[in-house]
């Protein structure tokens, strides 16, 4: 029965010979990653010598080249690697920033000392476990989106034998109720928006009416321009087309698509969104860099950021401190769905169909059965 080869980058039995001249020199058999065995030696004054550059000389020939992935990659190479994919892929930037954060403040970390081959299910389990423990069960479940992304590549290199992330038990997140502001809710946060001096100041009413009037993201409220706008027609419009990002070594910057590209829409606005644009084309004389609609207070693009932090500050002062900007988003989906359907507050939001928008963004009254005409008996007299 033939001998079996040897597994690729590895070295058979190293035998020593001592030549005529005193030298000594250390030889064995490796298999090359062309699959071919070859014979390999080294030289030394002694014996013990001769085979520790031989097994030096083996290890650096085993090594794989930088590009190279193989069982014995660290997590942490194949996550730089993964990394790049997905910088050259087409995902939006804000995904592609946070896959890079999960990578490196959880992922590496975590994991970027241990080799692939050694990598389990019930390792994945146990690391995604602690995550969730220390971070909560989102930034574990996105972990685990990144693992998996990093996995689905090593085996697509030979380095794994499957995605073993896929087998590693799903990571849940408690649904929470979704809570919507009511009209007389809306009426009372605007008017109070009006009269906080503040938030007058750092211009947050208007961007929170775009917000109510539109359904959209703050940053895609942020990157809309004058040209996205057309109050021309008679029913007046916006189009969101984009949305800001921060890019690193870049910084603030449009991204040419929303969220999604699926998510590209036009709008029809209500009045009061109307006058406050055409308020704010006469108030601002001078053209901004961007041409956006909602500018910083230097002219330039507004960080998203930073309009959470003002948005906080005036809604604490309000006594609202529960509302967060995604509100607005389930605010108006909640009022579309119960006037129109679920169809309509999808469309108004940018999501491609109607699950998204009613498990995440419609507030849910459940509605029982008109069952009046049988619990009438209940209150029946009784018969004497």
């Amino acid at each position: 029965m033939p001998r079996p080869p040897l597994p690729l980058g590895t070295w058979g039995h190293i035998v020593r010979t001592e030549a005529p001249d005193g030298r000594w020199v250390a030889r064995c058999r490796f298999r090359d990653f062309d699959g071919r065995t070859r014979k390999v030696e080294a030289w030394g004054r002694t014996g013990a010598a001769a085979e520790r550059a031989l097994v030096s000389a083996l290890k650096d020939r085993a090594a794989p080249s930088d590009d190279e992935l193989t069982p014995d990659t660290t997590m942490a190479r194949l996550a730089v690697k993964w990394l790049t994919e997905v910088d050259a892929g087409a995902l939006a930037t804000n995904t592609r920033q946070r896959y890079r954060e999960v990578a490196e403040q959880y992922v590496i970390p975590g994991l970027g000392a241990v080799r692939v081959r050694e990598v389990t299910v019930g390792r994945v389990e146990a690391f995604l476990r602690t995550i969730g423990e220390r971070h909560g069960q989102a930034s574990a479940r996105l972990a685990r989106t990144v693992l998996s992304g990093m996995f689905g590549l090593a085996a697509r290199h030979d380095a794994a034998p499957r995605n073993i992330v896929r087998d590693s038990a799903a990571v849940r997140v408690a649904s929470k109720e979704v809570r919507a502001l009511e009209v007389s809710e809306v009426r009372a946060l605007r008017a109070g928006l009006r009269t906080d001096k503040r938030a007058v100041k750092a211009d947050v009413p208007d961007v929170v009416d775009a917000m109510l009037a539109t359904g959209a993201r703050i940053g895609e409220i942020l990157a809309l321009r004058w040209d996205d706008v057309n109050l021309a027609d008679a029913i007046p419009t916006v189009t969101i087309s984009g949305t800001v990002v921060r890019v690193a070594g870049q910084g603030l910057t449009i991204q040419d698509h929303p969220k999604s590209t699926s998510s590209r829409r036009r709008l029809r606005i209500p009045p009061f969104l109307v006058e406050i644009l055409l308020r704010r084309q006469v108030e601002q004389a001078e053209a901004t860099a961007w041409n956006v609609v909602f500018p910083s207070s230097t002219g330039t693009l507004r960080d998203p950021t930073n309009f959470r932090d003002q948005w906080r500050q005036a809604r604490d002062r309000l006594g609202m401190s529960w509302v967060v900007p995604h509100t607005f988003r389930k605010s108006v989906a909640t009022v579309l769905a119960l006037a129109e359907n679920s169809r309509t507050a999808a469309g108004q939001l940018g999501h491609a169909g109607t699950a998204v928008t009613e498990r995440h963004y419609v507030a849910k009254t459940h509605e029982g059965p008109d069952a009046r005409s049988h619990l009438e008996a209940f209150g029946e007299p009784s018969e004497s």
